[in-house]
């Protein structure tokens, strides 16, 4: 299951209300290399259900569900990270 740290809490919860979004939304989007994994800021819509993940209100479908199983949103440098994925694309370089 996706994971956030406390300091990316912050972070995510206040952008959130800068931007006056109510969720996370992670989603499936297609690329160079098939599907690929994405994060944006959003509001749900009416019959959306959002999972709070440490108290960030999250919406993911099974595949992205399934993607983000061992995955950190953690804070670096004052920035948001993913930690823990692995880039399956080979030596294409399109990742």
């Amino acid at each position: 299951m996706l994971k956030v740290t406390d300091e990316a809490k912050e972070m995510l919860n206040q952008s959130m209300k800068a931007h006056q979004c109510d969720c996370l939304r992670v989603f499936m989007k297609p690329g160079c290399c098939g599907m690929s994994l994405n994060f944006g800021l959003d509001t749900k819509k009416p019959e959306e259900q959002a999972t709070a993940i440490n108290g960030v209100p999250v919406i993911m479908d099974g595949q992205a569900q399934q993607e983000t199983d061992g995955l950190t949103i953690s804070v670096d440098e004052g920035k948001l990270v993913i930690d823990g994925g692995s880039c399956g694309c080979g030596s294409s370089g399109c990742c």
